[in-house]
């Protein structure tokens, strides 16, 4: 985000007419949006914020066929078939970044590095032996290497071939490539509402109307279908810190262990010949954790402890979402066929959001493709996922009921950059204060589908721990699925003096 500026595309006004509206302008709207608009479609995106700016502006960017342990787990939950198809998508959704940055001459750092899954324990070393048997029989060229950390390990698994890039320089160089061809993107358009069906959908945002025939709904969590997606995927907050490796230093390869707690790392070119040092993991549940700052303390320990680094020069947070059975779900809503949805990319989502894109691209173009069973949203998971569906919506169940208050409640002990959940007069009421000293006092029930907020420390936000949602402490929309800010409640503060 520092080192590229987006041109500003401006808002959706008035009424506008396309063959695709795209919601969301990530890695799945702005690559969807591109081939769509090659396939001749006119294409209209609408972005809530700023372009490549949501959670694809936050990732840390592995473009890899690895992801952990998936093969021996789709073999274990569903069968080899299964595994190698997954493997097959997403080495054509590699193949597909990598044609893109070299026929449309897409400067964006891309390079090929090795993708390295890490056994620090003797059972993580069993479990690594076998997801590269499984690995293998999906059709991927792996093998158990030796690697050179400074830290020990039992093993790593090494994927070659793979890939690293700026995914922000990527993604607004596909914005643009969008907009040469014609296509329109629009900027601060928060969608508030999509009604219609497959004759067409009207979707508004605050200050206008797009309709289409087609759309697709690329928001990371979709702002439709909320039966079906609040029961069937759950988000997990990760964490990044990022220092300047001393002079000459590198570390070659992409690398994330196996058991928690993760520890994931990769360098990026700076420019000047010196390398960024990314380290990410401590990931948990949204709005469930008590002390997101030390999740930052936590990781740059690590990071200084291990390597040849100087200050930290970045922190940033992201969010991801994981199904219940470890595939994304790509493709049409049963009920309406013009309307497609793209989530649950597990926390890889540069290879399955180009995927997903590539999928979107032949639904709407009527075209056949081999993997959309595996990834569609009506696929038959129910034994691969039954258990953890009980444990995750139980886990829902219990945010619901007993959200996170104060039994007494005693606004004047709110520090600086605090907030605190408090009953009010049997209202729930989410207060917080900002560095300069200010109140803001927020209905603390999510908007989306009534948990209760819980506040972030690390970001100074009101998160849903239920399915994601995140708000700034005024009550605007940062996150969804929630697209409706929470209400603003107002306190006697005279009477009720909040001191330092």
């Amino acid at each position: 985000m520092a080192s590229t500026n987006g041109p500003d595309s401006g808002k959706l006004e008035g009424t506008q007419e396309a063959d695709v509206i795209v919601v969301g302008a990530g890695i799945v709207g702005l690559t969807s949006a591109l081939l769509l608009v090659d396939s001749g479609r006119r294409v209209l995106v609408l972005e809530a914020g700023r372009v490549a700016a949501g959670v694809s502006g936050y990732t840390t960017a592995k473009l890899t066929v690895g992801h952990g342990l998936v093969y021996s787990q789709l073999e274990s939950s569903f069968d080899a078939e299964t595994a190698r198809t997954y493997a097959e998508a997403q080495t054509a959704a590699l193949a597909l970044v990598r044609e893109l940055c070299d026929s449309r001459t897409i400067e964006c750092d891309l390079e090929t590095r090795a993708n390295v899954l890490l056994a620090e324990t003797d059972d993580d070393l069993t479990k690594l032996e076998a997801e590269a048997a499984a690995a293998s029989r999906a059709g991927l060229a792996v093998d158990l290497a030796d690697v050179a950390l400074p830290f020990p390990v039992a093993g790593a698994l090494r994927l070659k071939e793979q890939a690293q890039f700026h995914v922000r320089k990527y993604l607004l160089s596909l914005a643009s490539l969008v907009s040469a061809a014609g296509g329109r993107v629009f900027e601060s358009s928060r969608v508030t509402e999509i009604e219609g069906d497959n004759g067409g959908y009207a979707v508004r945002t605050e200050q206008g109307t797009a309709t289409a025939p087609v759309v697709v709904v690329a928001s990371h969590y979709p702002v439709v279908e909320p039966g079906f997606f609040s029961t069937r995927i759950h988000p997990r907050r990760s964490y990044v810190v990022a220092a300047t490796l001393e002079a000459g230093a590198d570390i070659d390869g992409m690398f994330i262990n196996l058991s928690p707690p993760t520890r994931s790392f990769r360098t990026a070119p700076l420019g000047d010949g010196r390398r960024l040092l990314l380290v990410g993991g401590e990931g948990h549940r949204v709005g469930q954790d008590d002390d997101s700052a030390e999740r930052y303390a936590t990781l740059e320990r690590f990071m200084h402890e291990n390597f040849p680094v100087g200050e930290t020069a970045y922190r940033w947070s992201t969010q991801d979402n994981f199904t219940l059975d470890g595939l994304p779900y790509i493709g049409p809503v049963d009920e309406s066929p013009g309307l497609h949805v793209a989530t649950g990319f597990g926390g890889w989502g540069m290879s399955n959001g180009t995927l997903a894109a590539m999928l979107v691209r032949d639904a709407v173009e009527g075209l056949e493709n081999p993997w959309a069973a595996t990834f569609a949203l009506g696929r038959r998971s129910i034994l691969a996922s039954a258990k953890r569906f009980v444990t995750e919506n139980t886990n829902v169940a219990v945010q619901q009921v007993g959200g996170r208050l104060d039994s007494e409640p005693d606004l004047e002990q709110i520090p600086t950059g605090g907030g605190v959940v408090v009953s009010i007069e049997g209202q729930d009421v989410a207060v917080s204060r900002s560095a300069d000293g200010d109140v803001n006092a927020v209905s603390a029930t999510c908007t989306h589908m009534g948990c209760t907020v819980s506040w972030n420390s690390a970001e100074s936000s009101w998160d849903c721990p239920c399915h994601g949602s995140r708000f700034a402490p005024d009550g605007r929309v940062l996150h969804g699925p929630a697209i409706e800010s929470l209400e603003v409640v107002e306190l006697d503060v005279p009477a009720m003096t909040i001191g330092d």
